[in-house]
């Protein structure tokens, strides 16, 4: 590889713009909910401009609005930072607990989606050298079909376990057999092939799993395992 930058493709655009797309979206609420809470305000102040009496809590219940909206704000704007530095290095060592936590936030700003839970790793620091782009894409993926099939009311519990001293599992709990018919698309399949992923599914106790190799590996092989 050149350095890893030949795995940032056409397709891995077409992420990051769906990522941001999602992202603007959120913060167009934000602004939306700003601008409506200030309008009341204004109405207010010109309210007790004609003498008419203002109850304190009204007011107060604005400036709290929009300091929520706020810092709401600033959040997902960290978010979208943490995302658009995840393409600065191609290919790095990653604490898998970081990107996973950014992957769920990312496809929490999505209307349809569900509930994820990520649980604490207990085999100590999930580090593993990878391309943290793709593998945030293809987790993204993964929880966009979940919830696409399953709908809003869909609950996720995301884990992490060490698999020997060669790879890391990550286990998604309550993914609906549905979803897995679709995933992973040929995109992400190819995806996970440049950085040697690995798919597995359990439709006996509706369990997806990612391994995470825990250095970056090229390969042709199909990346759909029959079972776990």
């Amino acid at each position: 590889m050149d350095n890893g930058k030949d795995l940032f493709h056409y397709d891995s655009l077409a992420f990051f713009g769906k990522v941001n797309a999602s992202i603007s979206h959120e913060l167009k609420n934000v602004m939306a909910i700003i601008s409506e809470t200030a309008g009341l305000l204004g109405d207010l102040s010109d309210l007790a401009s004609t003498g008419t009496p203002i109850k304190p809590d009204m007011l107060k219940s604005c400036t709290g609005s929009i300091m929520e909206e706020i810092q709401r704000g600033f959040l997902t704007i960290r978010q979208m930072n943490r995302f658009a530095h995840s393409v600065d290095t191609p290919i790095e060592s990653v604490n898998l607990m970081d990107l996973l936590d950014l992957a769920i936030n990312l496809t929490g700003y999505l209307s349809f989606s569900g509930k994820t839970y990520l649980t604490p790793c207990e085999d100590g620091v999930p580090t593993a050298s990878t391309c943290p782009f793709l593998l945030q894409a293809i987790i993204y993926q993964a929880l966009v079909y979940e919830f696409k099939t399953t709908g809003p009311g869909a609950a996720i519990t995301i884990s992490l376990r060490a698999r020997g001293d060669a790879a890391w599992r990550i286990i998604f709990s309550g993914f609906n057999a549905n979803a897995f018919q679709k995933f992973p698309d040929p995109t992400t399949s190819a995806m996970a092939a440049a950085i040697g992923v690995v798919f597995r599914f359990d439709s006996t106790i509706d369990r997806l799993e990612l391994e995470v190799p825990l250095t970056i590996k090229s390969t042709t092989n199909q990346s759909v395992a029959p079972g776990i």
